[in-house]
């Protein structure tokens, strides 16, 4: 074999296990150095153009997931913050027994139609007015899940003990306050009024107060955490919950420039207004009334409103 065949062949040590003559070893392992050498200078290029290759492909995925990650946020302000966990300062429950809503619709055997989205946040409750003031849909959500509608086990254990099988939420902005709406769609109205109690915080004689290891009631949570909605639970602010049979409705408002929880005011007209929320379920109410039955349900709320939350 010639000196030539010898370098093409591979690396001066391994000829030399071949027991090449030494002047063909040296030729050898001249040519392998060379030869080695030329190699040496062309991997580092290779590997860098493979760096450069991988480096391409990871901001490819990273720039597609942060896409994924941001169209996965929702609609408008959807996700821009997590949502509060907190509660109302004032809270109170509106129940009448012999309210039309809550006898037509106090079960969901007889009012067995899913509630939709365009039921619930169409046209119509895009805004909401009356009372000289104006509320605007934000962001709102209408999930199976009831659970993550909540915060706090007592709430959603009562969810689950009256068999929750749809939980709708919404934002809504004026010019001097904004609040959430939240309804659930319960088995019956004894489970209505079973999650209503469960949001409220437990009544101790006056001048008592609960034990430093009482665990806190819970309480809806907005469907976003995006501004106003992140001071949500840091100002004053009321809520509602009010028995429409089988369904529970909860009208959260909070003043947009209140900054402390002890700056009690007047939330009447809020509540009231955007209580008409609770709309759709009277236009239910109408359909599923006997053919006989000419009357008429009143519009919006409805339903007196009392307790400490509508005061002031």
């Amino acid at each position: 074999m010639s000196p030539s065949e010898a370098s093409a062949s591979g690396t001066a040590g391994r000829r030399r296990k071949n027991s090449e003559p030494d002047d063909a070893g040296r030729s050898s392992r001249t040519n392998g150095r060379r030869r080695s050498g030329g190699r040496r200078k062309q991997e580092p290029r290779r590997f860098g153009r493979l760096i450069g290759v991988i480096g391409g492909v990871l901001v490819v995925a990273l720039v597609g997931l942060g896409v994924v990650l941001y169209l996965d946020r929702g609609g408008e302000g959807g996700g821009d913050g997590s949502p509060p966990r907190t509660r109302p300062v004032a809270y109170s429950v509106s129940d009448s027994e012999t309210n039309d809503i809550n006898t037509v619709l106090a079960t969901r055997e007889a009012d067995n139609r899913p509630l939709n989205e365009g039921e619930l946040f169409g046209e119509r409750s895009a805004e909401i007015s009356s009372r000289g003031m104006a509320f605007t849909l934000r962001d709102f959500e209408l999930a199976e899940d009831c659970s993550g509608a909540v915060w706090g086990d007592g709430v959603a254990e009562a969810l689950v003990g009256a068999d929750c099988t749809q939980a709708g939420r919404g934002t809504y902005v004026s010019d001097d306050h904004f609040g959430v709406v939240a309804i659930f769609n319960l088995a019956d109205i004894e489970g209505s009024r079973a999650v209503a109690a469960a949001m409220a915080e437990p009544e101790l004689p006056e001048g008592e107060e609960p034990p430093a290891d009482a665990p806190v009631p819970g309480f809806v949570m907005p469907p976003s955490g995006a501004d106003p909605f992140d001071r949500l639970g840091s100002g004053y602010s009321a809520a509602e919950a009010t028995i429409s049979g089988h369904y529970l409705v909860v009208v959260w408002v909070q003043p947009t420039d209140s900054a402390s929880v002890d700056e009690r005011v007047s939330l009447a007209s809020p509540l009231v207004t955007l209580g008409n929320f609770r709309d759709p379920l009277y236009r239910r109410l109408v359909n599923l009334k006997d053919d006989t039955d000419t009357t008429e349900p009143t519009g919006g709320t409805g339903v007196e409103t009392t307790g400490p939350g509508t005061g002031g």
